[in-house]
């Protein structure tokens, strides 16, 4: 690296430094937003469904909005912020929606729906997904070892 390349790397160095440094409160701690993917939310309605408890409407309400926000343009859901799409979160994702209510022939639904279709369909989720669905036909308290939320 030769040392004007070096005093570029330095000042982004810096201006990084320097951005973190000005959110940081003065007590010495940072407040950013968490936030889960969608399979967290999404796997929190199926539990509730599965279990046969009465889901908190409010907060389905709002896993709702939550889950239409981040879909992606690709129609399905991601496993971080604007990510490629991830078949087994939207498999996920699509049936929480499902499950509180969302008209399946809503556009989202209908996206989502045809981005799953386009690439094999929810058969091509991974493991977790396409056994916990093979569970959930079972009643409760029976499900299958790899299906267990403890």
């Amino acid at each position: 690296m030769n040392p004007g390349e070096f005093a570029e790397v330095e000042g982004v160095i810096r201006a990084a430094t320097d951005a973190i440094l000005s959110q940081q409160r003065p007590d010495g701690h940072w407040v950013y937003e968490l936030e889960a993917d969608a399979t967290i939310p999404a796997e929190y309605v199926l539990l509730v469904h599965y279990l046969a408890e009465t889901p908190n409407l409010e907060l389905e309400r709002k896993i709702g909005v939550y889950l239409r926000r981040i879909q992606g343009a690709h129609g399905g859901w991601p496993l971080y912020h604007d990510g490629a799409f991830d078949i087994s979160a939207t498999v996920k994702a699509y049936f929480a929606l499902k499950m509180t209510g969302d008209d399946i022939n809503a556009p989202h639904m209908a996206r989502a729906r045809e981005a799953l279709h386009a690439r094999g369909g929810a058969i091509k989720a991974n493991v977790l997904p396409a056994s916990c669905w093979r569970c959930m036909a079972r009643p409760v308290g029976t499900m299958c070892p790899p299906c267990r939320w403890s």
